[in-house]
């Protein structure tokens, strides 16, 4: 084998991954992985750039065995679901199953001792954990998507706004013009929340 060979049969084997799983990983078959590894052909400049991502080391170090990356290496491991996923990953995942179930029991008994609007804090926080178990990971992403279930849970609190007034006839009716508006508006920012989640997970993949 090459050096470039050998560093990617290293590489794979030091995050405890096979053949298939790196092969998964990449779209690729499991023969592909092999030729790299036996030096009968290079990957190309797409597949390169994931391989740097995956074990977190720079092209150069892969191709030449300069490491210009400092960051520290992932191990990659099984998770009880048989995925293949980071040492960080599992973490997170497990911190907030933690977190959803416990915030979830505190908030009902919230709810049963008529802790109004007390009710949020321990709400948002299992948004958060749910977030976290399900490995979404952008800081933005969670901090809109606690911001937003909080506005919804507390605008009925203080205002006559809320995202179910859609289907309110007096809003129409009425020509309630601004009330229509923002809840139009919530409407709309929930399937953009969608959509950038759902975009963001599949680009994990």
């Amino acid at each position: 084998m090459s050096d470039f060979g050998e560093r990617i049969y290293e590489l794979r084997n030091k995050n405890n991954m096979s053949q298939g799983d790196l092969a998964d990983r990449l779209e690729v078959s499991r023969q592909t992985v092999s030729k790299w590894e036996n030096s009968m052909c290079k990957p190309e400049a797409d597949k390169l750039i994931q391989l740097s991502e995956i074990f977190n080391v720079s092209i150069d170090y892969i191709l030449k065995g300069e490491q210009t990356q400092a960051d520290p290496v992932y191990v990659y491991v099984k998770d009880a679901d048989g995925e293949t996923k980071t040492n960080e990953q599992v973490v997170r995942k497990y911190v907030g199953i933690i977190l959803a179930i416990v915030f979830a029991v505190i908030s009902l008994l919230s709810v049963l001792f008529r802790g109004g609007f007390l009710t949020l804090i321990p709400v948002t926080v299992v948004i958060l954990g749910i977030l976290l178990a399900k490995n979404v990971k952008h800081p933005y992403l969670i901090t809109f998507w606690v911001s937003y279930i909080a506005t919804i849970i507390s605008l009925p609190f203080f205002t006559s706004l809320g995202l179910f007034r859609i289907f309110d006839p007096k809003i129409y009716t009425e020509n309630y013009l601004v009330e229509c508006a923002v809840t139009y508006a919530l409407w709309l920012i929930l399937a953009l929340l969608i959509f950038f989640t759902v975009r963001t997970k599949k680009s994990k993949k």
